[in-house]
């Protein structure tokens, strides 16, 4: 992003976990610095890889920990598979939330030849299901992935992630996968869209140089990593191409913004 360090951040969009909350608890900071952001008429929204929980829940857990949106201020990947997917047919591999917004975009979920299928993260995975998305794969089934993130995060510690899912089907079938989610630009057009601003103006926060940093480079945004989430300084520091800031925490990020 060179040449546009200095031009002025007209909206922010930020990751959930590891940036705004880290488990069931707020990061420090990022409360108030929501709150000067809609003070100051700056728009933002939520850019989340997590397939399983509506915009409604993700706003609800929110507000348990004192963060105040609107569930239109969340944009999920399950989000952007059902905006990719659009008016067609696909095999729902995931929860309610995924096969929900899937529905709201016109996507038939019992065609019994999908022209897709869609892989978001399904706690309740079975060897069925897993059957049932190779044999449409391998019967010339698009093969969309939400996201492929390793690992995510619960109170009682780290779980597989729906890259793990993910993962059994690229061996099953040889086939590898469309991603939707973070780094890919696809949520990432989604995000700018649903602002409806110039990506010139627009800054990408986050805690993971692989996704949240990734995504803003292939979208031609600037980004922030706050290191508040699973990098450290000199993590950051090594990163090539580095980001467009490395910031520790809310008070710098706030500066930044209203440099």
């Amino acid at each position: 992003m060179t040449g546009q360090a200095d031009a002025p951040i007209t909206g922010v969009l930020l990751d959930l976990d590891g940036t705004v909350y880290r488990g069931s608890e707020a990061v420090p900071g990022a409360a108030r610095f929501l709150a000067d952001l809609e003070a100051a008429g700056i728009p933002f929204l939520f850019v989340t890889n997590r397939a399983n929980r509506t915009p409604e829940e993700v706003r609800d857990r929110l507000a348990g920990m004192g963060i105040v949106c609107r569930a239109e201020q969340v944009l999920t990947s399950a989000q952007a598979a059902a905006r990719f997917l659009a008016g067609g047919s696909a095999y729902c591999l995931g929860e309610a939330a995924l096969r929900d917004a899937l529905l709201g975009a016109g996507v038939d979920v019992e065609a019994p030849r999908p022209e897709a299928v869609v892989v978001g993260l399904d706690r309740g995975i079975t060897y069925g299901k897993l059957e049932t998305a190779t044999r449409h794969i391998l019967g010339g089934a698009r093969f969309v992935a939400t996201n492929r993130d390793r690992l995510v995060n619960s109170d009682g510690g780290l779980s597989p992630g729906n890259g793990a899912i993910v993962a059994a089907l690229v061996e099953a079938t040889g086939v590898a996968p469309i991603v939707v989610g973070k780094p890919q630009a696809t949520i990432m057009d989604a995000a700018i869209e649903r602002l409806g601003l110039a990506p010139a103006g627009l800054l990408m926060v986050g805690d993971n140089p692989e996704t949240d940093i990734a995504a803003a480079d292939n979208a031609g945004l600037r980004s922030a990593l706050i290191l508040t989430g699973v990098t450290t300084r000199a993590a950051a520091d090594a990163l090539v191409p580095p980001p467009t800031w490395i910031v520790e925490d809310y008070e710098a990020l706030g500066r930044l913004v209203a440099a």
